[in-house]
Parts: C-alpha cells; structure tokens; sequence
C-alpha cells in the first residue's frame, strides 16, 4: 500500500461481512431512530434560551497559556516551517508523491489530521496559521492598516469558492499527487492571502475570505474549548463545554454559511463515491478514452458539484418542512441555523474515512525525514529502516470502527437539531413534529455513508 499514491485510502485485504451489508445499514438506521425517540422523551421540556443553554467549565489557566503569546509564537514558527517545507520539497524533491513530504503533510497531516484533531481539543489552526504567523512578523516592522474595507454583502463567499476550488483540486483535478503542482499552489495562495491581509486588513480577512480559517472556525464550534476575543484579536477568556454544544450558538444567516457547510458534507461523499463501482462505471461510459482533462471536469463538474446541490437541494427541502411542521418564521435564519447541526456528521465521516490513511500512511512521513529532497542524504539515520505498523489497522476493525463513528455522529446531529428546534419553536408539540423531516434525513445520510465507506473495504461473506 505504501507504494501507492498517498491521496489513496487502502485497506489491505477486504473484509467478509458475517452478516449482509443490509442489516448493518439497517441497524445503524434503527440506531438513530432509537435516538430521537429518547431525545424526544427527556429533551423536549426545553424551549427557548434554555433548550441550548450547557454549563461552561472556566479555564483560566488556558486563557493565560494563550494570552502569553509562546503557544502562538511556537505554533506560528511549526506552521511557517511546515509551510516551507511543503514548498521547497514540493519543488525539489523526488516527483514520486510517496517519497515527498510535500504530499504528506498537505493530504494526511493538514488536510485531514488537523481538521480532526481540531474538532478533538479545539481550533490549532488559529495556533499553527503560517500565514497570520507571517503577517504578524512583518506588522512588527510596518503596519500601515488596510485600505479597503470588505462590503458586507461579500459575506463568506471567497472562502466558499476557495473550499470548492480546494476540494475539487484534490478529488477531481488529477494533479494533487504532484508534488510540484502542490508546491506551486500553495505559494500562490500565500502570496493571495497575505495580499488579502495587506489590503482589507488581517482579521477581516482571515475570517471571511480565508478558507482555512472559515473551516477550522466551524469546526472549532464542535470543540470542547470556547476562547473569547476581543476585536483586536486579544483573548479575554476561556472555557470548556460539552462537545458540539458550540454549535447552538448564534450563528450569521446566509447562503454561503449554509453552502459551506453542505460543502463540508458533500465533498466527503464525493471523496467515497469515486471508489464505488457505479462512479467508476459512468465515469468510464462519460469519457470512454480516458483524457485526463475531460476525467478532471467530469469528476469536478458532474461529479463533486452535481453532488454538492443535490445535497443542498435535498437540505433545502427538508427545511421548507421543518419550517412549515414547526410554524417558525425568518426560514433563511432557520435553515442557517440547522445547517449547523450537520457539522458533526462531517466531522465523523471525515474521521471514519480517513481512519486507516492517518493511522498507517501518515507513518510514510518518517522515513522520508531521513532524505526529504531524494539527494542521498541521512540527516535522521534511525529513521530511514522505519516500515508502517497496521496494528489497529485491519480491514474487520476499521469497518467496526467505522459504523460506530458514523452511527455516533448521526446521534449526535439529531440531539442538536432538537435541541435548535426547542430553541427556535418554543412549543414542545411543534418542536417534536418539525424534527420528522429531520430524522428522516439523518437515517439517510447514516444508511447512505456506511454504504459509501463500506465499498473500498467490505464484500459479503
């Protein structure tokens, strides 16, 4: 498996089901059913501000970590290092993606393991942001202020574009295991976004317009760490809460925080989607002679962006029901709302389907520190005989582990959607109704995603 692409997710031998695809696909969805009906029975008597009010732990001691500024210098100095690297072995290194770091450190450690262990412990990327890192170094010698002010109405759409540009970059493009064409586009987006910082200033900036900080923000509301900051970007204080309870608070009402959200959600279908035999069988009918540009704009086109507004389209659907069910008015602040409640099913896809690919590939990184550019050279020796463990690894584990993680993070979509719907109905009768077309949804996106993740890794026994 390591001398595949590392963009690939491998299981090593398939596992044989004991029992069909079916039943588990059903169980799971029971599973889900039987959550809404407890979630019925002992959360409806909230209504109002009580319904997503939760008790928050003070963490002073964090507060301080942070205000003393040597997390972020030493995180800032990791990310701008990774940054670099990522770019000079980009350019220099070996053209083979398994024998670069380049390619590591973007798809397994950033792309994916940051994302995760952000929604674990809350927002690194805030920590480990090369680029705020820079900006605020260069600030040190001059920092004139910026000379245009975002208009409101741009909203959050640059980073709704640039997720779907990135997304379709790695799943559609064909070159996301190029290393040079790696290194090429992410110094162009640096110089973009310290260009952005320059102009409209950094925090305005980074918040509407840089994707990664828009992403990691969402999920930093799944986190168990709550900071409060100031408008000149200081911390004030910090707290630890529940899991996914950040993501009842108060949200900005827009399509484009609703479109990057389905994003979130449909990207990652689409990432499992390519493996199944039915993509692969259309994409061969679509383009039958197999040109690399016509593969890349039908597997971005008729494939990550068809798949992105049908998730919406369906979203969208859903919530004229949930509206009408629980008779509440503003429907754009609702479905906002309620798009927020569906984080935690990206968060849990994303974890299952890149479990093996952070457990077994990530550890392709370590012997290439020995050599990074290829030159023959032995800066860590003790690393260079490292071969990948597969402990924990298996095909029947990480199925198991899979179906867990899938059927917890549904549950837990379908407490806060009641949760939200206590918030916005106020009548315990309406916000039980409403969440029918809820329910429904989230049985079909668990009975849906096992079937996805189950193609690559499981045939029936």
């Amino acid at each position: 498996m390591m001398a595949s692409a590392p963009l690939l997710h491998g299981f090593g031998a398939r596992y044989d089901l004991p029992i069909p695809l079916a039943l588990y696909l059903y169980a799971a969805g029971g599973v889900v059913v039987l959550s809404f009906a407890l979630v019925a029975a002992f959360a409806s008597s909230k209504v109002g501000e009580a319904a997503v009010r939760f008790p928050r732990l003070p963490a002073p001691w964090l507060a301080a970590a942070l205000r003393s500024g040597i997390p972020r210098a030493v995180a800032g100095t990791l990310g701008v290092l990774a940054l670099l690297a990522v770019i000079v072995c980009g350019w220099a290194g070996s053209e083979d993606p398994t024998k670069n770091p380049a390619e590591y450190l973007t798809w397994i450690y950033f792309w994916a393991g940051l994302v995760i262990v952000s929604g674990l412990v809350g927002n690194l990327y805030t920590l480990f942001n090369p680029w705020s890192a820079v900006y605020d170094l260069l600030s040190r010698v001059r920092s004139p202020g910026p000379r245009f002010r975002l208009p409101n109405r741009v909203g959050i759409w640059p980073a709704v574009a640039g997720y779907w540009l990135f997304a379709g970059f790695e799943l559609a493009s064909g070159l996301a295991n190029r290393p040079w064409v790696v290194a090429t586009l992410a110094l162009g987006y640096s110089l973009y976004t310290l260009a952005g910082m320059v102009l409209f200033g950094r925090d305005q900036w980074l918040r509407r317009c840089e994707t990664f900080t828009v992403l990691f923000g969402i999920v930093e509301r799944f986190s168990p760490v709550e900071v409060e900051m100031d408008l000149e970007g200081r911390v004030g204080a910090a707290w630890l809460r529940p899991w996914g309870t950040g993501l009842l608070t108060a949200v900005v009402t827009g399509w484009d925080w609703i479109v990057f959200v389905i994003l979130m959600l449909s990207s990652l279908a689409f990432d499992g989607i390519e493996a199944t035999p039915g993509w692969l069988g259309l994409q061969a009918t679509l383009v039958p002679s197999g040109d690399p540009l016509q593969l890349a704009l039908v597997k971005w086109f008729a494939g990550l962006t068809l798949v992105t507004f049908l998730f919406l389209a369906v979203f969208v659907a859903i919530m004229r029901l949930v509206t009408a069910l629980g008779q509440g008015r503003d429907w754009l602040a609702l479905t906002t709302a309620f798009a927020f409640t569906l984080v935690p099913i990206a968060l849990v896809y994303n974890a299952a389907h890149n479990y093996s690919y952070l457990l077994v590939q990530s550890q392709g990184l370590f012997p290439l520190l020995d050599d990074p550019l290829g030159r023959g050279w032995h800066l860590l020796p003790a690393l260079s005989a490292y071969r990948a463990s597969w402990a924990l690894a298996g095909a029947g584990t990480v199925w198991y582990l899979q179906v867990i993680l899938i059927v917890v993070g549904h549950v837990i979509a379908v407490w806060l959607s009641h949760l939200r719907a206590g918030e916005r109905f106020r009548s315990t009768s309406r916000v039980i109704v409403s969440q029918y077309p809820m329910l429904a949804l989230m049985v079909a996106y668990t009975m849906t995603s096992l079937w996805i993740l189950a193609q690559p890794i499981t045939r029936e026994g």
